[in-house]
């Protein structure tokens, strides 16, 4: 079994030594993620609840659990666990990766792929294999942006070592921390850029749809067993959770602004620990004061050492903005849906932001650089009452079917180059959600809830993407 530790891309096992001497050598690791646009690639990332046969959260040990689903994807599909210690925490092949979220929910981070017709097939060969696995066993999968049954007490925990960390940590700095931990899951897609300006003008642009982005996938409205009062409660739950960890401040919707700010954000937020090797070659976090800031780091060193790469990587995936700037962006707003939407999110970020038109034709259509429109109001409206939501004279009604006509656009311009017919089957459903042709899935979710679901099992979705309905 391979061994390495949770949180660390299997891929990055071996850890590096390049020392962080000064700010600037932070800036110039995201620079050097910049790619040419004949090699940008689009990543989705998608987590599910994985549900027992009595409609319960699948515990992580036993004869049916989450370890057992895990040995039976390497034994039969060809996966490679990765362990923490002697425990499998997820598996890995072709540049695709399993990993578990603080209460087993279980995550695909797919290979990054030229088209959307390529994570459509990645995906379905997942659900597939996930159903092969878990269907003698009585398991099966649902995917929803937040658990509306489970309370906090009684979901499973998961054997790694920096959720035990964290589950320290998120109490101290905000109510809503071990919700999204434990009770959340999202759909999430990754994309290149060329230069620091692109980076930046995607940055912005990722900011500014995040709302119509939550209004179109919304669907966590019940938690506990209680209607929250919102489509998007998911969405709700990142206001409070650890504002410095979170909002990197009013620059993201400044037009002017420099990856230097990005970076200035990700200094001064405190460090939740480091990943140390031991002499043995096994790995191990040490969890830092609450603190100690990366720029501290780099000012004082850690023990008599220097901060790496791989300090300043680990530091920026445990920032959680709406957008994260990493060698690549990470657009995080949506709430996982139901299969027959979920190609949905990378459709529309290819579409958007891989054609120079359509990102300057998005930008305009969200009033860049308007400071009259307050976009927090507006991302609230999104999470209360999803395309229903309005703020500073904007309706994200509108805003949503005007975002995916550009999409469109600019797919139909990129299928002049590389046919992709998935992403134009994606971005038909999306429409079909904008015109009220589909209930949008918080609404499925509300109704069922309303209905007196008792389990998860109602919601269980196993599967195709090409078969959903």
């Amino acid at each position: 079994m391979q061994q390495t530790v949770a949180g660390c891309p299997p891929s990055d096992n071996r850890m590096t030594t390049t020392p962080i001497d000064q700010p600037s050598d932070c800036l110039a690791w995201m620079q050097r993620g910049a790619r040419p646009s004949d090699r940008f690639r689009i990543g989705t990332e998608l987590e599910r609840l994985v549900i027992d046969r009595h409609g319960r959260r699948l515990p992580y040990a036993g004869t049916v659990s989450i370890h057992s689903l895990l040995e039976r994807l390497a034994s039969r599909h060809g996966w490679t666990l990765v362990a923490e210690g002697e425990l499998p925490i997820g598996a890995e092949r072709g540049g695709a990766s399993i990993t578990l979220e603080p209460a087993g929910q279980m995550e695909l981070s797919g290979a990054q792929w030229r088209t959307i017709t390529e994570t459509a097939a990645e995906i379905d060969r997942y659900y597939d294999e996930l159903d092969d696995v878990a269907a003698d066993l009585g398991v099966t999968f649902c995917q929803l942006g937040i658990d509306p049954i489970t309370r906090l007490g009684d979901v499973p925990l998961m054997p790694k070592a920096r959720y035990d960390q964290m589950r320290v940590w998120m109490p101290r700095v905000g109510s809503l921390g071990l919700t999204m931990m434990h009770q959340t899951c999202t759909v999430q897609t990754n994309i290149d850029f060329g230069d620091e300006d692109e980076a930046m003008d995607m940055l912005r642009l990722g900011y500014l749809i995040s709302p119509v982005l939550l209004a179109l996938f919304a669907n966590s409205p019940w938690r506990n067993g209680a209607d929250t009062g919102y489509a998007s409660f998911r969405g709700h739950v990142w206001t409070d959770v650890d504002r410095a960890r979170c909002d990197p401040g009013a620059f993201v919707f400044d037009p002017g602004a420099r990856l230097n700010d990005y970076v200035d954000w990700a200094l001064e937020v405190p460090v939740y620990f480091v990943l140390e090797e031991r002499p043995d070659g096994t790995k191990q976090y040490r969890a830092m004061d609450g603190q100690t800031t990366f720029r501290d780091l780099i000012d004082r060193g850690i023990d008599g050492r220097r901060p790496t790469e791989d300090d300043w990587s680990l530091h920026l995936s445990t920032l959680f903005p709406e957008v994260r700037l990493k060698q690549h962006l990470e657009i995080r707003a949506a709430d996982v849906v139901p299969a027959n939407l979920v190609l949905g999110l990378p459709a529309l970020a290819k579409g958007l932001f891989y054609d120079v038109e359509a990102r300057r034709e998005a930008l305009l259509a969200m009033g860049d650089g308007d400071r009259r429109i307050d976009r927090e109001a507006l991302r609230d409206a999104a999470c209360r009452r999803a395309l229903d939501g309005q703020a500073s004279g904007l309706h994200l009604g509108e805003l949503a079917p005007a975002l995916v006509a550009i999409a469109r656009g600019g797919l139909t311009r990129q299928h002049a180059i590389e046919r992709d017919e998935a992403g134009f089957e994606a971005l038909a459903s999306l429409e079909a959600l904008c015109r009220g042709d589909l209930t949008p899935p918080w609404q499925r979710v509300a109704a069922s809830m309303a209905a007196g679901a008792k389990n998860l099992s109602v919601f269980a979705e196993p599967r195709r993407l090409s078969s959903a309905a």
